[in-house]
């Protein structure tokens, strides 16, 4: 008996969980407490799962995360514990501010763009696949604030714990910076510098022939 807890205060005084988390994303806090809970229940540690639960429900607070909040809720204080006034609100406005993103009507605009994949390769190999070219496009309803309020909308999807379409959308950010526009066609400027020349030339010439 005292082996096993000499083996799980020795597991214990590797846990770098206190140590790492000031330097943490909240969101990335998540998934290790997840492992510290897997490793109480194989015994490994001797915490308590309580503990855990209680941390967990207070990082989520600043969170959109209000449904996972809710369930550590119920584990702490029973199945059919009744979820705090304040939970029930923060849903109903995390519900609220999702809607009125999602019906940016240039935002589904930008996404199904982003889906067309004949249209958008289109315009990558003409060099049109930025911010500056397509809010020109007029007929497109994509628009540099409209993009803006994808962004957000990437970053809401992100606080509510949705990474995976958080990820999508923020991929289609980026890949608008990540083609230039094409150069400018210079052959008319190189064209008119030429004229130019030949017309000191001959201007030059002129001057020399009146010398004379």
């Amino acid at each position: 008996m005292s082996t096993d807890n000499n083996d799980t205060s020795s597991a214990a005084s590797w846990d770098l969980t206190s140590l790492i988390s000031p330097y943490l994303d909240l969101h990335m806090m998540f998934p290790l407490l997840e492992y510290v809970d897997s490793l109480i229940s194989s015994g490994a540690i001797p915490y308590s799962t309580s503990d855990v639960a209680a941390a967990r429900l207070n990082l989520l607070r600043p969170t959109h995360m209000v449904d996972y909040a809710m369930d550590i809720y119920r584990e702490l204080h029973g199945q059919d514990a009744d979820i705090p006034v304040e939970m029930e609100e923060q849903k109903k406005k995390v519900l609220e501010k999702l809607e009125v993103l999602k019906a940016e009507a240039g935002c589904k605009a930008f996404e199904d763009l982003c889906q067309n994949e004949e249209l958008r390769t289109k315009f990558v190999k003409a060099g049109e696949w930025n911010i500056a070219t397509i809010s020109q496009k007029t007929e497109l309803g994509i628009t540099a604030e409209v993009i803006e309020t994808y962004r957000q909308l990437a970053k809401f999807n992100f606080d509510c714990g949705d990474y995976r379409t958080s990820l999508g959308m923020l991929n289609n950010i980026i890949s608008l910076h990540a083609v230039a526009p094409l150069p400018k066609d210079t052959s008319d400027d190189e064209e008119d510098i030429d004229d130019d020349r030949e017309l000191a030339k001959k201007q030059q010439q002129q001057q020399q022939q009146q010398q004379h």
